[in-house]
């Protein structure tokens, strides 16, 4: 049967419309790549949150984990706070944050940028002028 013409116009027709049906995932998946991207800050309306007490942060898909990691150069102090991507956004988005000291004042502000992928560890990068050692006695709150 599978020799004959009619078989092979058979197994032609069924193979067509098996790769068909295998793009249809694919077309899907892209359109729901295409959904997630994460939403741009908008500077007339910030919400802050101390760093430590963030957690999953509602609207954006992000869960902030952990204290920022400092590290000090020549140049001044990188600031890293380490996010979570639960909903799998993708895109970039700005950040800001606000150093304060144990007592409220206000000692500086700071952009960061985050680019965001659907894997692998996800960081907000900040630039501090001080020194690591004037960084740990401060509070950081992170502006979204």
């Amino acid at each position: 049967m599978l020799l004959s013409q009619l078989g092979m116009r058979s197994i032609v027709f069924i193979s067509l419309v098996l790769a068909i049906a295998m793009i249809a995932p694919g077309a899907v998946q892209v359109t729901e790549d295409n959904t997630r991207t994460i939403p741009a800050l908008d500077s007339t309306n910030i919400t802050y949150c101390e760093v430590s007490a963030c957690g999953y942060i509602e609207g954006l898909g992000l869960e902030v984990v952990g204290e920022p990691i400092v590290t000090e150069d020549e140049f001044g102090t990188r600031v890293s706070v380490q996010v979570v991507n639960r909903d799998r956004s993708v895109g970039q988005r700005e950040f800001w944050a606000e150093l304060r000291t144990q007592e409220g004042a206000f000692v500086e502000a700071m952009r960061g940028q985050l680019v965001l992928t659907d894997q692998g560890p996800q960081f907000i990068e900040f630039f501090f002028t001080g020194s690591a050692p004037e960084f740990t006695g401060l509070l950081m709150d992170l502006g979204y």
